[in-house]
């Protein structure tokens, strides 16, 4: 497919007009490369195949864990495409083109030209995106009214789901769900983090059907309203150039949310441009550590609490403590490298694009916890190709989604299954879920792989080298993976091993939304009004 072709296939929905989808993803005047961070293809691959074969080939959904593949030869038309990337890739090829496109409306972080291409090569179905912002993202699903796409990637999803244009999605038609191995987060919250009782029903009405508690509870382990394909847990990222605290994966906690309001870094902070993720961060923290009482779950506080929260940020903000409330990706990332920014509420990519340039930061394990998040894909009541959109969302969990998304920090349903680890290799594997550091020293990481051509980085003190590290460059994608152990003096990663984080973690954020949102907003834009000029 030509570019051009690509190029009129992409629509971009944002407040301020179009852009191209780089744009969307980094504006960032040439420092930031766009979520450019991971394993692409992961690090083991499949013997490649050659011999060709000109039968039709068919499929079958089995319901098992993992899909049954059905096709043991290529077909002449793949000869060339990479199909040892792809494992289990016979489950999802089409002999003849499929003459519906798959619509695909939601997040361009959960979106890549590699999805495209591969669904576009082996299943034979052109792919058209309408990416939309996180912060507009419930209002614009809600406005379409379930028309105009067939496979959503979705935060901010409650008013989404209480909209009624979706429908279920059948554990039974997602051969690679597995109720007993998805993580355990997901699973059972009740159990695994410090989650309250008022935030567990909320939380499994965002991923299983059903509308009313009762309903949801019926549906678990059936029927899913949402299918996580990105999720992690964000946190504060800052520059120890400047802040004298480093991380030690899940060994130590390093700062507090509080750290955000230490007038020594008064002008430097910054936090997130939306209502929702600012009143839950902060009432996360002054609720831990006792200044205020939240009864209510952290996504929907009540007015009461919102006012407390308001009360408590706006002495804060009048001062100037906060330098700016950030909306873009690129502006984030390059308020850091700048250096205007040393401490900041960020997504875990922007920690790690901000490293990409040269600037050591470091993503926090807080004191009072991070808080999780899941978004991921959702069905159009009215799409016409529900057989080819649930294959789709089924990729998506699939295990090269599940190495190639590690590039943001993220995890999904199924990243802590076996043959995903088998993929990765036992280095990255460990790094990225089990809290393992790196086979080599951090000093020879940064000289030898992440930064061979910026040698005035390589004597830097150990607390700064480790907060270089990059994973993409480290865990090439393609590249078999490393023998030997872990290293003493290796790189750990930021928060920790997958138990490490959900043991600390009192709260979720996306893919919920207030009860409440417009007095939410109210306040929040008072509050930025507060902000000098």
């Amino acid at each position: 497919m030509s570019s051009e072709k690509k190029e009129k296939k992409i629509k971009i929905n944002d407040p301020e007009g179009g852009m191209t989808r780089r744009e969307f993803l980094a504006l960032a005047g040439g420092v930031v490369v766009g979520l450019a961070i991971g394993l692409a293809g992961g690090s083991t691959l499949a013997p490649k195949v050659t011999e060709t074969v000109t039968k039709t080939v068919t499929q079958t959904v089995t319901g098992t864990p993992s899909p049954s593949p059905t096709v043991t030869r290529i077909p002449p038309e793949l000869v060339g495409f990479p199909l040892e990337k792809y494992p289990n890739w016979e489950y999802y090829y089409e002999p003849e083109p499929v003459p519906q496109p798959l619509r695909y409306m939601g997040g361009a972080w959960m979106m890549y030209p590699e999805v495209e291409e591969f669904w576009e090569k082996v299943h034979k179905q052109e792919v058209e995106c309408t990416y939309v912002d996180l912060f507009i993202m419930a209002q614009r699903f809600v406005a379409t009214g379930g028309y105009g796409w067939d496979v959503g990637g979705t935060a901010r999803f409650r008013p989404i789901k209480q909209a009624g244009i979706l429908q279920p999605i059948p554990v039974a038609e997602l051969p690679r769900w597995d109720n007993n191995r998805i993580t355990r987060i997901l699973w059972e919250p009740e159990k695994v983090t410090k989650f309250r009782p008022a935030q567990i029903p909320r939380f499994k009405y965002l991923l299983w059907w059903g509308d009313t508690d009762k309903e949801v509870e019926e549906n678990i382990g059936k029927n899913l309203a949402l299918v996580p394909n990105n999720w992690n847990f964000d946190s504060v990222t800052y520059l120890p150039e400047f802040l004298p605290y480093e991380e030690q994966g899940g060994k130590a906690f390093s700062i507090s949310y509080s750290e955000l309001w230490n007038e020594e870094w008064k002008g430097r902070t910054m936090m997130q441009d939306e209502a929702l993720t600012v009143f839950a961060e902060t009432a996360n923290e002054l609720d831990a550590t006792g200044q205020i009482k939240i009864e209510s779950p952290f996504t929907s506080l009540s007015r009461e609490e919102v006012d407390k929260v308001y009360n408590f940020l706006l002495p804060i903000v009048k001062a100037g403590q906060i330098k700016t409330f950030w909306f873009k990706y690129g502006d984030a990332v390059n308020l850091l490298v700048s250096k205007e920014i040393w401490i900041g509420s960020t997504w875990q990519p922007i920690c790690y694009d901000t490293r990409r340039a040269g600037v050591p930061a470091y993503y926090a394990r807080l004191v009072n916890g991070p808080f999780y998040w899941f978004n991921g894909d959702i069905l159009s009541k009215y799409t016409p190709i529900r057989e080819h959109a649930l294959k789709f969302i089924n990729f998506r969990i699939d295990v090269w989604w599940d190495a190639f998304i590690t590039r943001n920090g993220y995890g999904t349903a199924t990243n802590e299954y076996e043959d995903v680890k088998e993929y990765m290799g036992e280095e990255a594997f460990g790094w990225f879920n089990e809290g393992k550091a790196t086979y080599l020293p951090i000093d020879q990481i940064i000289k030898e792989i992440c930064f061979p051509d910026r040698p005035e980085l390589w004597d830097l003190p150990d607390r700064l080298l480790q907060a270089l590290f990059i994973p993409d460059k480290y865990f090439p994608p393609g590249q078999p993976p490393r023998e030997g152990k872990p290293h003493p003096r290796g790189n750990l990663r930021d928060l920790g091993s997958i138990p490490d984080k959900i043991a600390i973690t009192r709260y979720f954020l996306s893919p919920d939304y207030p009860d409440d949102p417009d007095y939410y907003i109210e306040k929040y834009e008072e509050l930025k009004a507060s902000m000098p000029v």
